[in-house]
């Protein structure tokens, strides 16, 4: 009987409590944009529970609050304007609500109950970086996109990685373009007008430089000058282009297909019959105060030098001739070109018929490939044995390269010899190309951090600004700056392996 009405009087205190017990219910929905992240709060009078999920397929948190139900203050379509979270949209269920948040790319959160107020905490990182793979291009060609996420906007970078032992890879200068149908119609009219059949370099899209070496894929090269010439070391199938700059830092492909980052240095000479030497200072560059100057058929058909120093015209290693100046380039030798002081006394050290003994040396600094087959120059470094290092200063970059955001190119070699290609899409220069959405460009020190994300050992920066393009199988990967394709000098293409 004792334990009866026991039972009886603890049914009904249970009974009284939920009678008087309050509703569960959601009183507010807030944003708050803290420093680091974006932070949305589900605010209510009680306690509650909840359950969340992803939708599959899309970018959007599904949080169920069972036996909740919403205030008379709520809206039922919340809307965000920010870049990263578009809208909070509530539903009445039977048994609660059902919260959907939409957010864009695969932005991280953390979820955390909180008491004394009851909430609910949704926390969106506001700087984050997702990699995604696009598929293969190729065989041991793969391509990657980056969504770096910051707080003043996103950056996007298209990646190319790349196994060397199934795929080539190789520098290619650009090519002359043919006349079209109209300019070969101008130049008969106009045949005083002259031609440039004895220009030095030439600027192309990398599409086309891409077509004409039958690449399947392909992005910018090095630095160069508005007239085409390449502006630090490159070396193609072991014939050296142009010499380098302040030692900067070069990409290299050795003669067993290995790749390195160093910095580079030729040690460039020739010796006379008597053994007297001669330091070559530049290859196929102008010519300044005091220089001796290599310039060989990747030049022109001739120099272009003024009359005032003094050439060696040399082929198949025979001094052929010597006069002043805008010597014909022999396509079996080459011209070596005095300005100066050392130009005074090269009659009295050499003559026609004598043989000369060229020498080029390249000498990486800390590397010690077999052999050298290609070189394109850039710089500065950017990672150096896995840490950042951007050596911008001793490289003696201007700002322009230096400095701020813009459209970049890098090139970076993990550790276990892959080869990584990065293009960042930069801030279009037309304003009608901007939007929300435009990448904002990175700084060299970002760049240097997203190649070491992406697993680069070494790295180093390539020309960027309008000359960054990424292109492969017909396609143009990335979006230029200028919103087409600029010329560039030369190009790193790439090719499966025979």
């Amino acid at each position: 009987m004792k334990k009866t009405i026991l039972l009886i009087i603890a049914v009904i205190y249970f009974f009284s409590l939920s009678a008087g017990a309050k509703p569960i219910t959601l009183e507010k929905i807030r944003l708050g944009k803290l420093s680091n992240k974006l932070r949305i709060t589900f605010d209510f009078n009680s306690r509650f529970d909840y359950s969340f999920s992803s939708a599959e397929g899309e970018n959007k948190l599904v949080i169920t609050f069972p036996n909740a139900a919403a205030g008379s203050k709520i809206e039922t379509y919340t809307a965000f304007n920010t870049n990263l979270v578009n809208y909070a949209e509530l539903e009445r269920e039977d048994s609660g609500l059902r919260a959907t948040i939409s957010f864009e790319d695969k932005v991280p959160y953390k979820i955390v109950q909180l008491i004394s107020p009851d909430r609910l905490v949704v926390d969106f990182d506001r700087e984050y970086t997702n990699i995604s793979s696009s598929g293969n291009v190729i065989d041991g060609l793969e391509r990657l996109e980056v969504v770096n996420v910051t707080k003043n906007g996103k950056i996007y970078s298209h990646i190319l990685k790349i196994d060397l032992s199934k795929v080539d890879i190789a520098p290619a200068l650009a090519k002359k373009k043919k006349p079209s149908v109209l300019e070969s119609f101008i130049s008969i009219l106009n045949p005083w007008k002259g031609s440039d059949t004895a220009k030095s370099f030439y600027r192309a899209r990398v599409s086309a430089i891409a077509e004409d070496e039958g690449a399947v894929a392909a992005v910018n090269g090095s630095f160069f000058s508005y007239s085409g010439r390449p502006l630090g070391t490159l070396l193609i199938d072991k014939e050296m282009v142009s010499s380098p700059i302040y030692g900067r830092t070069a990409f290299l492909i050795s003669d067993d297909q290995k790749a390195y980052i160093d910095n580079i240095t030729l040690d460039c000479y020739f010796l006379t019959i008597n053994q007297v030497c001669y330091k070559i200072t530049g290859i196929n560059q102008s010519r300044d105060n005091n220089s001796i100057i290599l310039y060989t058929p990747l030049w022109g058909k001739k120099t272009g030098t003024a009359t005032n120093g003094i050439e060696l015209i040399v082929s198949k290693g025979i001094v052929k001739e010597i006069k002043a100046g805008n010597s014909n380039i022999p396509q079996d030798g080459y011209v070596i070109s005095f300005i100066g002081t050392e130009s005074q006394f090269v009659s009295d050290n050499i003559k026609v018929g004598e043989p000369l003994d060229l020498k080029i040396n390249i000498v990486p600094f800390a590397t010690s490939p077999n052999g050298v087959t290609h070189i394109v120059s850039g710089g500065p470094r950017l990672v150096k044995q896995g840490s950042i290092y951007v050596s911008k200063h001793e490289e003696r970059f201007k700002a322009d390269v230096g400095s701020a955001r813009a459209a970049r190119t890098a090139i970076g070699i993990t550790r276990d010899g892959s080869i990584l290609i990065a293009a960042v899409d930069g801030r279009p220069r037309k304003k009608k190309l901007r939007n929300d959405n435009s990448s904002l460009g990175m700084t060299l020190e970002e760049l240097a951090g997203l190649m070491r994300k992406l697993g680069a050992y070494d790295a180093m920066n390539l020309d960027g600004g309008s000359s960054s393009t990424m292109w492969a199988k017909d396609k143009l990967l990335n979006i230029p700056v200028t919103g087409y394709e600029a010329g560039v000098s030369n190009a790193i293409v790439l090719r499966p392996k025979i």
